[in-house]
């Protein structure tokens, strides 16, 4: 089975501020209000207070959104932003062309999947 390094790519760009655009490429992301100001420490637990409201994506990042991400920042692909394993089984883009004329499109049916294959620092530049 392949090992799926699905990072939820929509949460962390929404908590680090960076869900608006990418470049040249606009990649709209819904995100829902989270937090409490105000609300208590659970007193058996100790956690659960939340000082501040706080954005965070409604869904996970589509194949779609990721590769108009990899279409404007992966043209050489020079941190390894795309896996071929993408275009595989449980992916949902393709890459043609070569180095520093890499383009990317969705496998028709996929556009709407969650984006696979991603890893941490994948996400964080997302």
């Amino acid at each position: 089975m392949l090992l799926k390094r699905l990072c939820n790519v929509a949460a962390i760009a929404a908590v680090s501020g960076l869900a608006s655009s990418v470049a040249a490429a606009s990649i709209t992301i819904p995100t829902v209000a989270i937090g409490n100001p105000g609300k208590a420490t659970d007193p058996l637990t100790g956690v659960g207070a939340v000082a501040y409201t706080y954005n965070i994506g409604q869904t996970e990042v589509t194949n779609a959104q990721y590769a108009a991400f990899l279409n404007a920042k992966a043209a050489s692909d020079p941190f390894g932003l795309y896996h071929p394993s993408m275009a595989g089984e449980f992916g949902g883009i393709s890459r043609s062309g070569s180095a520093g004329a890499f383009t990317y499109s969705t496998i028709s049916g996929r556009e709407n999947n969650p984006v696979n294959v991603v890893s941490f620092w994948d996400a964080v530049r997302f």
